[in-house]
């Protein structure tokens, strides 16, 4: 039996050691773009920051490929052919498989602005584009983030930490897809008070220079001085090599519960899935790392011959702004009239807290400042537990405290209080 990979990050490593783990025997292929041994994306702002070293960005040793028995190769596939049961790769070469799987990941968007070629124009996206900033930084005094999702905002926090000053360009909202608008607030706050600057409403219409970045021109018309930008409007999946198959695609590629594509023998995990979410109840692409490496092992324990059930994943964020941590999972928000939300905000500490309830269920909630037990309310959300509002209403003020509870399949709907 020959699997292969494309992709090198944590789908993709944690499909091969699943496989491994059930087929001792079996071949193992994972070709990547990438020439590296398997990092943590996570990581690569801390790096650049300071705060971390190289070492610390590898989630393997760097004998992972021998030690596993697995061959590297180290090229990007052009195209998969599902009919030939075979991928392309760039040099031309054709490689075989029995099983697939698509662990592509990723790619930041280009958004269409004059002077992307210039130097100084960044994303943070891989460990070399990591060591291109880094390499770039001692030339820099300002630098401007285009973007304020938690990729941008990692990435404003490592220039901060080299002593660069930072200007973070906001379209709509700060982290819009994760956190609600008054976590925003609370954030850009912290940011601010830390010498940041934010920029609310507004695009980047112009980068500004000859050869090198001098400066971004935005269309409110205000004109920053920089030399160093910093690409990071948003991401798309990595979903090119499947044109011209049988393979569904939506935003990501669509798999079902046990990961497979709607090509047989293929599958697909990772930032470019599109799987089950549990807590929309419908397929999303969900770009974390947690669900990376969920979706890869039961990806790979299919692809050998043991099933595995993927039930689905929480969409969740952890991030610490100036010395203050923010968590979320589930839904931020829910349109006007449809459930019910419940807060609390002390303005002096910036603790912040909000669950979100539909139908006698807890099905998001925000914690700022006292992040205790965010894991609990992470994995009720998960579980679709039923929860009474005096109890939620209890923990806006009080440890979330945790001895048992009930999901509303166990209990048919019996909604549990404070245990």
């Amino acid at each position: 039996m020959h699997y292969v990979i494309i992709g090198n990050s944590a789908a993709g490593v944690f499909a091969a050691e699943a496989i491994r783990g059930l087929d001792s025997s079996g071949k193992i292929t994972i070709i990547s773009e990438e020439n590296n041994r398997p990092y943590s994306r996570c990581l690569t702002s801390y790096y650049i920051g300071e705060e971390i070293d190289q070492d610390r960005i590898y989630i393997r040793d760097a004998n992972f490929y021998a030690a596993t028995g697995i061959d590297f190769i180290p090229q990007k596939v052009e195209q998969v052919n599902d009919t030939e049961k075979s991928v392309t790769l760039q040099s031309g070469e054709i490689v075989g498989y029995d099983k697939l799987l698509i662990a592509t990941g990723a790619s930041p968007y280009s958004l269409p602005v004059e002077g992307l070629d210039l130097e100084g124009v960044f994303e943070l996206r891989t460990l070399e584009d990591a060591r291109r900033i880094m390499d770039f930084a001692p030339h820099v005094k300002e630098a401007v983030v285009m973007g304020a999702g938690l990729v941008g905002l990692k990435g404003a926090h490592a220039l901060h930490e080299l002593g660069i000053k930072v200007s973070i360009i906001v379209n709509s909202r700060i982290m819009s897809r994760s956190v609600d608008p008054h976590t925003g607030q609370i954030i850009t706050e912290l940011l601010e008070q830390d010498g940041y600057e934010v920029i609310y409403n507004t695009k980047l219409s112009k980068i500004l220079g000859q050869d090198k970045v001098e400066g971004v021109c935005l269309s409110s018309g205000k004109e920053i001085p920089c030399q160093l930008v910093l690409m990071a409007a948003g991401v798309s999946p990595n979903v090119d090599l499947v044109k011209n198959t049988g393979i569904e695609v939506n935003k990501g590629i669509i798999v079902d519960k046990h990961m497979q594509t709607t090509v047989p023998h293929i599958y697909a995990a990772g930032d470019v899935a599109e799987a089950y979410h549990a807590v929309w109840d419908e397929k999303r692409v969900i770009s974390i790392w947690p669900v990376a490496t969920a979706q890869g092992t039961v990806a790979g324990s299919n692809m050998a011959g043991v099933e595995r059930i993927y039930e689905g994943s929480v969409g969740s964020n952890s991030a610490v702004f100036c010395g203050v941590g923010v968590v979320s999972a589930g839904i931020p928000y829910l349109p006007t009239g449809e459930g019910k939300e419940l807060s609390t905000y002390d303005k002096v500490t910036k603790r912040y807290r909000k669950f979100i309830v539909k139908d006698d269920i807890l099905v998001g909630m925000i914690m700022v400042g006292d992040i205790d037990g965010a894991g609990i309310l992470t994995a009720m959300i998960k579980q679709k537990t039923k929860v009474s509002l005096d109890t939620l209403n209890y923990w806006l003020n009080h440890p979330v405290r945790f001895q048992g509870y009930c999901t509303a399949e166990a209990k048919g709907g019996i909604v549990c209080g404070i245990c």
